[in-house]
C-alpha cells in the first residue's frame, strides 16, 4: 500500500471526553508548533460531549434545534473552519484529529482518501463488512447509510480537524440535523451494523490503519509531552 506522507515518526495521543472548543484551541496550538518544526505529526483520538458543528459551507438552518434546547440537553453548536457542512460529535463516536505537515506538494485529496480508508479498515476489524467511500470521497458508507465523516482544514501546509467514526452513538442526536447537506442519507454505526463498538478496540484498529495509510510510525504520548493541558472529562444528558 502506498502511503501519503512517506515514512516518518508521529505521536499518538488518546484522551477521554473533552469539550469541542477546548480541543479546537489545542489543535491550533499543535498546528502552529508543527508548522514551526517543534513537534512531529500528531494523531489524536478522543470523544466530545454532544456538539453540532457547521463547516465553511454549513448553515445554521441545517440544525433543527434551538439554542435553548441545546443548552437544556447539554449540547452546543459551533461554526468552525474545516471544510464540509453540518455534523455532530459526541459520546459513542470516535473523533480523530490529524495534525500533519503536507508540505511540499499538498496531497490533500490523497490525505482525505487515507482518512476515509482508515475508517473502513477499522470498521472491518470491528466485524462490519461492505463499507466503502461515498461518491464524494468525504465519508464512509454501508448500503447508503453513513458510518463516518471527514472534514479538514489545511493552513500553511498543516492539517487540522479530521474524521468522525460512529461506534455506538444515540441515534436521536442525528435526527436534529441535516448532516453534510444530505437529508436522505441516514446515519448508522458499527453497533447498528452488527459489529463490536468497543472504543478501545476500535481506536486501536483506527490508529493502526492511519499509521499504515499515512505512513506514520506512531509512538504513544500524553498531553504533557506536547506542552498542553487538558481538563477533566465532561458528561452529558439525554438528547
Amino acid at each position: 500500500m502506498s502511503t501519503v506522507l512517506g515514512t516518518r515518526s508521529a505521536l499518538l495521543l488518546r484522551t477521554e471526553r473533552i469539550g469541542y472548543a477546548e480541543a479546537w484551541d489545542v489543535q491550533r496550538h499543535l498546528a502552529a508548533a508543527r508548522r514551526a518544526g517543534e513537534i512531529p505529526d500528531v494523531v489524536w483520538l478522543l470523544e466530545h460531549p454532544p456538539v453540532y458543528t457547521a463547516g465553511r459551507h454549513g448553515r445554521r438552518e441545517d440544525l433543527f434545534l434551538s439554542d435553548e434546547h441545546l443548552a437544556a440537553v447539554g449540547a452546543e453548536f459551533h461554526r468552525v473552519d474545516r471544510g464540509g457542512q453540518m455534523t455532530w460529535h459526541g459520546p459513542g463516536q470516535t473523533t480523530g484529529y490529524v495534525i500533519a505537515d503536507l508540505r511540499p506538494g499538498g496531497r490533500v485529496r490523497s490525505f482525505v482518501e487515507a482518512l476515509v480508508g482508515a475508517m473502513g479498515d477499522a470498521v472491518a476489524a470491528a466485524g462490519v463488512g461492505g463499507a466503502a467511500p461515498g461518491a464524494d470521497a468525504m465519508g464512509l458508507y454501508r448500503e447508503g447509510r453513513k458510518l463516518g465523516s471527514v472534514g479538514i482544514r489545511v493552513s500553511g501546509g498543516v492539517t487540522t480537524h479530521g474524521l468522525a467514526l460512529n461506534r455506538d452513538p444515540d441515534p436521536h442526536w442525528f435526527a436534529g440535523m441535516t448532516a453534510c447537506g444530505a437529508p436522505d442519507v441516514p446515519a448508522t454505526s458499527i453497533a447498528a451494523e452488527g459489529g463490536d463498538p468497543a472504543r478501545r478496540s476500535v481506536d486501536a484498529a483506527l490508529a493502526a490503519a492511519l499509521s499504515d495509510r499515512l505512513g506514520l510510525t506512531l509512538t504513544a504520548a500524553v498531553p504533557g509531552d506536547l506542552g498542553i493541558a487538558i481538563t477533566a472529562p465532561q458528561h452529558t444528558r439525554t438528547p
